[in-house]
């Protein structure tokens, strides 16, 4: 016998008058056939403030909450969840950007998802909604067994304050070390880091299997591996410094969520240090300090690819210790790229600077200078001036012009980025692009117009380090 497809109109109504369609990538209202075993899903929702959407499936959409703390399997830990108004069944599969302007703008992926069973035999969800408390049992791929939703007391009508639970069962486990305090921390002052405490011995890496770069096959386990390898030559240019996040929890590939995180969610574990800056606007953003293999790690699981950190230490933000000229071939030719990298380091050399090369992991150069003199400011008018005279000795070959349409077949160099709060891209960072390449150093030698950026990958980079007799970073040795 066919089943037949209730729709909901009213449920959805608040939902459908939230939204315009046409702009939005979301699912409409439009009804679906329930499922057998009904369903739950929890999407990371990167919107004006992170927070996790929490829904349940009944009566032919999902039930729906805000929750403001990534969920937790300790039952000591109380989630504050608020209710918000249904969603289509459809929406259980939804990851994506939703567009600036529109309701709940951000990046939204899927944090878990599975079925659940009400295990309140006298009354059903809508019913328990109407009570004020839900008890039921997740089956999930990083929740599972019992939990519960419970209203606050004297809660009633729209955004309504609930509190997610979850039960004292086999699954259920103490995580207080990696909780937030439950006061609100003090005002950091401008540029200090938040002490940590301290970090586990070992990472476990969640759904290993899932692959980060489809055209290669190579899986989140790939990544861990190969970040674990490389983690002693990497953290040196990662440490004291705020790190911007560049995360892309399911992959590389079009429609995949894709999205830069600076500031640290209150979920993440304590033992993880911040660092704590105010913007020109004057929101307080609290940045990671990827001090150590554990935190490395940690952020590799929550799906980061790439790290970008700035040019100067969180104890002196205003003063880097490297210059960076970034080489970008736009439609150049990669051997264009390396004739005005080797042009910069013979006019670096007749000034008494040491210098280090290395690939960008896409499709240009960085060259990076140990710097000692002075602040941002300083460093960008050097910087500046040194780029424009190779400019001006190789007037085919390379511009310090910033507008695309006057640059033509010329090399742009870049020197933009040595700014505060600007990031730059470190050495033996993975990139998040097709071939899963490598930001790799390279001895003066091996440049060569022949040499081919993209053979530095995640598989090719560790053989590569284990077979070199010497440091190409080694002018760099004494800034890191």
């Amino acid at each position: 016998m066919p089943v037949t497809i209730k729709p909901a109109p009213a449920a959805l109504g608040e939902y459908e008058a939230k939204r315009d369609f046409r702009q939005t990538p979301e699912p409409g209202p439009s009804p679906a056939e329930p499922h057998k075993q009904p369903i739950f899903v929890i999407q990371e929702h990167h919107a004006t403030r992170l927070h996790y959407d929490f829904r349940l499936e009944a009566d032919g959409v999902l039930k729906s909450w805000a929750v403001t703390n990534e969920p937790s399997l300790d039952p000591a830990v109380k989630r504050l969840a608020i209710r918000v108004e249904d969603h289509p069944l459809a929406y259980a599969g939804f990851r994506g950007r939703i567009p600036e302007g529109h309701y709940g703008a951000g990046e939204v992926f899927i944090w878990d998802r599975g079925t659940f069973e009400n295990l309140d035999p006298a009354r059903d969800i809508a019913a328990g909604l109407d009570a004020g408390k839900l008890s039921f049992a997740l089956h999930g791929e990083k929740l599972n067994g019992r939990f519960s939703l419970v209203r606050m007391r004297g809660e009633s009508g729209k955004k309504e304050r609930w509190l997610l639970i979850k039960g004292r069962d086999g699954y259920a486990h103490s995580n207080a070390a990696a909780e937030p305090p439950t006061k609100k921390p003090a005002p950091v002052p401008k540029g200090n880091s938040k002490p940590a405490g301290r970090p586990p011995t070992d990472i476990e890496i969640t759904h290993p299997d899932k692959v980060l770069f489809p055209d290669e096959g190579y899986t989140k386990a790939d990544v861990a591996a190969y970040y674990r390898a490389v983690a002693d030559r990497l953290l040196p240019f990662l440490k004291n410094r705020a790190v911007t996040l560049e995360r892309l929890p399911d992959g590389v590939g079009e429609g995949k969520p894709h999205f830069w995180q600076k500031n640290t969610p209150a979920s993440y574990p304590a033992w993880i240090p911040r660092a704590a800056f105010e913007t020109e606007k004057g929101k307080r953003v609290e940045y990671a300090l990827v001090n150590d293999r554990p935190t490395l790690m940690y952020l590799v699981n929550q799906g980061a690819l790439t790290f970008h950190p700035w040019l100067s230490e969180v104890g002196s933000p205003d003063r880097p210790d490297f210059v960076l000229f970034d080489l970008d071939p736009g439609r150049a030719a990669f051997g264009d790229a390396v004739a005005v990298a080797k042009a910069l380091h013979a006019a670096l050399k007749t000034g008494g600077y040491e210098a280090a090369v290395k690939t960008s992991g896409k499709t240009g150069l960085h060259v990076l200078v140990p710097w000692s003199g002075g602040d941002f400011a300083a460093a960008r008018s050097w910087a500046l001036g040194v780029a424009e005279r190779v400019a001006r000795e190789r007037p085919g070959a390379a511009t310090t012009d910033i507008r695309k349409a006057k640059r033509g077949n010329r090399v742009y160099i870049d020197v933009l980025q040595n700014a505060r709060g600007h990031h730059a891209v470190p050495p033996y960072v993975l990139r998040a692009v097709p071939g899963a390449t490598v930001s790799t150093p390279l001895r003066w030698a091996e440049l060569t117009p022949d040499l081919d950026p993209k053979r530095f990958t995640i598989k090719t980079v560790p053989a590569r380090l284990a077979r070199l007799k010497s440091d190409p970073l080694a002018a760099l040795s004494s800034a890191t």
